[in-house]
């Protein structure tokens, strides 16, 4: 008789949800992890050969994990927050780049004020996903893969 309780408590969905939960982790901070190393090779003024290899590693993974999961991208909700996210990141590595590139031209950029891109990089990814967010994140479509 308990046994016939707990099968029908069964989520059948559950698997999947813990696959999609461990991609989008994978996907979010393999991509932050990246950003977060070429925004300190900029501070630190590494070699412009190591800055390509992590830019071509960066957009090339970028673009590699989305031809590998567009499934998940489209069809379920945390692949549209991922897209999002990574979209996110990508516009306010943009905007932080230039700003400290501008903040270069005037004096040396000093501990502090990397500190402080560091947290404005942070800062525009969060306000880039809240307002993007309600746009491009629609919710699951009931249709499964593999």
């Amino acid at each position: 008789m308990v046994k016939e309780r707990n099968r029908k408590r069964h989520n059948p969905f559950a698997e999947e949800e813990k696959i999609d939960l461990t991609r989008q982790k994978f996907i979010f901070l393999w991509t932050m992890m990246l950003m977060v190393i070429l925004l300190i090779s900029f501070y630190l003024q590494m070699d412009m050969v190591f800055i390509a290899g992590i830019t071509t590693i960066l957009i090339l993974s970028t673009i590699g994990l989305y031809i590998k999961f567009r499934n998940f991208y489209r069809m379920r909700d945390r692949g549209q927050r991922t897209a999002c996210i990574t979209i996110s990141m990508y516009a306010s590595l943009i905007l932080t780049l230039v700003c400290a590139y501008y903040y270069v031209q005037d004096e040396p950029l000093t501990q502090e004020y990397a500190l402080v891109f560091l947290f404005g990089f942070f800062f525009f990814t969060y306000m880039v996903y809240k307002s993007a967010s309600r746009y491009m994140v629609v919710g699951n479509k009931r249709q499964r893969f593999r």
